[in-house]
């Protein structure tokens, strides 16, 4: 009898621990014109809470570098070294400090020194997806609402903007980040599930539980007792065997439906199919309400957004200003109704460029572009920031 009664214990143990697990992934990379969702929800400001903790069960993502490469999550865990997940963002100061190269605070350097010298301990995966502090789109609205100048990054609008941006920041010289990017999906479902902050740190077992998590990667590491417990959890580590659920590569990956957790024929990320609660409706398409609105907490960042992409801004939209052909290959025309005063160009780095004018009067201006790298430009026309594709 115990040991039927232990066997049962044991059965349902099991089926509890498969019906946590998830796919947030995509099957193929998304399309460079497929519009990145709109901004959450993700707390008052210094609202660090979000995202997973410790001793939660993460969902599995497939995410995509520049080149197109993928990762799996869930592979990666399978793996003989513990997988510890960062997510960055160009312009957090926090993040794109630690791997200045010209950097001279020492605190930096401690940080990055760790992540470089331990890279044969730990399967480091970094993420790129959602920019704290844009030039141009909507902010997070837990992150203070400043525009850094010695970032000039905007909110990328779309999954290819987002691609390009990613890879500036892997070929800025300034930055000594030697690691592969991965680009958060359209949906931005790792930042919404597994950070909700600019500059997270996860570590996570084999089993897929999070057994660390620091709000910050800077300060975390700067820790004496963390890097402890961090280098004795790799030194005790094991790994371990999962029948991880099938999915369908649709944000979807349990079968099982007895706990509330998602449902496979389920749309969207919502964690409970109880339709009793205030949490969104099983019948909705999309993805951007979370558990928290029971709360009566708004679903985005800012209101008024325009339609079509996440973080378009009316500045994209201005009918004063033209800017042709744009993607470019050889030359870049902008013109406008009334007289150009100033023109400036940076990469998505925030470093100033010359392009050199070959055309201009006083409403018009003609760039050639043959000398730039293919990828996207910010181009400041009388201090208003605008997106520019240079292809080949």
């Amino acid at each position: 009898m115990k040991f039927l009664l232990s066997a049962g214990l044991l059965f349902l143990s099991l089926l509890t621990v498969h019906a946590q697990y998830g796919d947030f992934g995509l099957n193929e990379q998304p399309n460079d014109a497929d519009p990145v969702d709109d901004l959450l929800f993700y707390g008052e400001l210094n609202d660090m809470s979000g995202g997973y903790h410790v001793g939660d069960t993460v969902f599995d993502f497939t995410l995509y570098d520049f080149e197109g490469n993928s990762i799996n999550l869930y592979e990666e865990l399978a793996g003989e070294r513990p997988v510890v997940l960062i997510n960055g963002s160009v312009s957090c100061v926090r993040f794109r400090n630690a791997f200045n190269s010209v950097e001279g605070h020492q605190a930096y350097y401690v940080v990055s020194q760790f992540i470089q010298n331990s890279q044969d301990l730990f399967n480091y995966i970094f993420v790129y997806g959602i920019e704290a502090h844009p030039t141009d789109g909507n902010c997070p609205s837990n992150c203070p609402n400043v525009i850094l100048t010695d970032s000039t990054v905007v909110q990328s609008p779309d999954y290819g903007y987002r691609r390009w941006s990613l890879d500036s920041w892997n070929s800025a010289p300034e930055f000594d980040f030697p690691y592969n990017l991965y680009a958060d999906n359209p949906d931005n479902a790792v930042y919404n599930n597994f950070f909700e902050r600019p500059f997270g740190f996860l570590g996570i077992e084999c089993d897929g539980t999070v057994a660390f998590r620091g709000d910050w990667v800077f300060d975390f590491l700067l820790e004496d007792s963390n890097v402890e417990q961090l280098l004795g959890w790799q030194d005790s580590y094991t790994t371990c065997g999962i029948s991880w659920p099938e999915s369908d590569g649709n944000g979807i990956g349990d079968e099982d439906d007895n706990d509330g957790s998602q449902d496979e024929d389920d749309n969207d990320d919502s964690q409970d199919e109880d339709d009793n609660d205030d949490a969104q409706d099983e019948d909705d398409n999309d993805d951007s309400q979370d558990e928290d609105d029971e709360n009566n907490l708004p679903s985005h960042a800012l209101e008024g957004i325009v339609n079509g992409g996440a973080n378009t801004t009316d500045v994209y939209t201005k009918q004063d200003i033209r800017i042709f052909p744009n993607p470019g290959n050889s030359y870049i025309t902008i013109s406008g109704l009334e007289s150009i005063e100033a023109v400036e160009w940076f990469n998505l780095n925030g470093q100033q460029l010359y392009v050199p004018n070959g055309h201009s009067s006083a409403s018009v201006r003609r760039y050639d572009i043959e000398s730039l790298t293919p990828g996207l430009y910010l181009v400041r026309v009388d201090g208003i920031p605008y997106r520019v594709s240079v292809h080949r």
